[in-house]
């Protein structure tokens, strides 16, 4: 170790991580297993760090029978992370010069308590999170989308849910790509979320009683700055942007829909839907979500080019061209 204590967490690198690069800095050609015997901790940790690091152009990595990493240049690299911090800042000047001129744009009365705070690190940006949540008393209105500053896993949500609080969620497709999304999804619907989900959204934000909202300044991983809005015509503005957009959105229902009574198809047509198996329902309610071939047979437990004679034979039932029309044919039919 060259140093006592952690420097480097200005430029996004955590003290888990300085620590592990200062021991490939000091032992160049060192291995995960020597890095393991060093530091005391789990393979896994160690090469989650690493990957990090070298994401960060600190280390590379030697390939051969038994990889080793090595450090990169430590000053060439460090003064690399510093410029793209100051490019980070100059986005956020510029972020705070347009919410600004927003700000006045709106006649925002400072007498009304209305304000900005800017939110420094996705911790803060995490705790805010938490916080607005659970002073909540209405609803919860909040664009699902990745990259995330906690766990996709909410455990507050549910419990709010069983106080009262209403929570409505647009999701993108890309917020179901891990292993288990849909039956967390579920178990939300069935405590009382109300989801929806579009193609894409602009951004990410949670907008809690409709008077203050939390949002990220930019939408890069790491997502490095966030802004808290309250009390603000700005909400208000957001608000409506939910409104307009859950109206556009398709319904989530990641349960099988009821065996039977299912209608005949848009345009009146002579041609009755015959019932789909749970399997089938599960699959166009993947489709409507837009989520990608892969994503769906990792959620269905199937291989993906079974799942790709499925999906072609369900596109040839619907007339449909793309698996996001199918899915958007479903909803409107009843079929999910």
């Amino acid at each position: 170790m060259l140093d006592d204590g952690p420097a480097l967490e200005v430029v996004g690198i955590s003290e888990f991580d300085e620590r592990i690069y200062r021991e490939v800095l000091a032992c160049p050609g060192i291995t995960v297993q020597e890095l393991v015997m060093r530091s005391g901790e789990s393979s896994g940790r160690i090469q989650t760090s690493l990957s990090r690091i070298r994401a960060k152009g600190l280390v590379s990595r030697l390939w051969g029978r038994s990889p080793r990493w090595t450090a990169t240049n430590p000053g060439t690299a460090i003064r690399s992370l510093v410029r793209g911090l100051q490019s980070d800042l100059d986005r956020l000047t510029d972020t705070a010069d347009q919410l600004e001129a927003a700000f006045r744009t709106v006649g925002q009365d400072p007498e009304e308590g209305g304000q900005f705070e800017v939110l420094a690190a996705p911790e803060e940006q995490a705790r805010w999170y938490v916080r607005l949540q659970q002073e909540a008393k209405e609803e919860v209105l909040t664009f699902d989308r990745p990259p995330y500053v906690l766990d996709y896993h909410n455990p507050l949500q549910t419990g709010l849910l069983r106080k009262g609080v209403r929570y409505r969620t647009i999701y993108v497709p890309e917020a179901f790509d891990h292993s288990g999304a849909l039956d967390e999804l579920g178990s939300l619907v069935k405590a009382g979320e109300e989801a929806r989900v579009l193609p894409e959204l602009p951004f990410k934000m949670a907008i809690v009683d409709r008077w203050r909202a939390v949002m990220p300044l930019h939408m890069d991983t790491p997502l490095t700055r966030g802004v808290l809005i309250k009390g603000s015509t700005m909400v208000v503005a957001l608000v409506e942007l939910f409104e307009r957009l859950w109206q556009e959105a398709l319904p989530m229902s990641p349960q099988p829909a009821p065996r039977g009574g299912v209608p005949e198809p848009a345009g009146g047509g002579e041609q009755e839907w015959a019932e789909l198996d749970p399997e089938d329902q599960r699959l166009l309610t993947l489709l409507s979500a837009g989520l990608k071939d892969d994503a769906i047979a990792r959620q269905l437990g199937t291989s993906p080019r079974s799942l790709r004679r499925r999906l072609r034979h369900l596109l040839d039932e619907l007339n449909a061209e793309t698996r996001f029309q199918a899915g958007a044919q479903a909803s409107r039919r009843g079929l999910v």
